[in-house]
């Protein structure tokens, strides 16, 4: 007998478009934390908003602690001093650390690589024909006409 399918609310991990999206959102989200912490100090309650509003709305990361936390150990960031935030409340700010400067580094450097190759590959063979008739029916559903 087969495996079930998944009949909860949980996206599956992979044969699902909410299942790479997930996948894709772990494998950066390190790197996006410590972009965001290299440009400044941050609490862990102004990231996801951070995020959420340099991606228009589309990058949504709901529980940010595990992140920092690794980072923390790891030494990327550091904790940094509790100071007042904008809202006026006493909070925790992190900062990137030399280490976590260098990761960074490598993380966008092999970030862009793969982005390449994904590039490249999805540009050959029926990728390109795939992609022309995707454009071809998004172009004809701007060009009919509305009522």
């Amino acid at each position: 007998m087969g495996r079930q399918p998944n009949m909860t609310d949980a996206p599956e991990r992979s044969g699902s478009v909410q299942g790479l999206e997930e996948n894709l959102k772990k494998a950066v989200s390190e790197m996006l934390v410590l972009f965001l912490l290299n440009e400044r100090e941050m609490y862990i309650g102004e990231i996801p908003e951070e995020l959420k509003q340099r991606s228009n709305g589309k990058f949504h990361i709901v529980f940010p602690y595990s992140v920092i936390y690794r980072m923390v150990k790891f030494e990327y960031i550091d904790e940094l001093k509790k100071r007042v935030a904008p809202d006026g409340r006493k909070r925790q700010y992190y900062g990137i650390t030399k280490k976590g400067r260098e990761y960074l580094a490598q993380l966008t450097d092999t970030f862009g690589q793969f982005m390449q190759c994904i590039g490249l590959i999805l540009e050959s063979g029926d990728a390109k024909e795939l992609a022309a008739n995707q454009e071809q029916q998004h172009g004809a559903k701007m060009a009919q006409p509305t009522a």
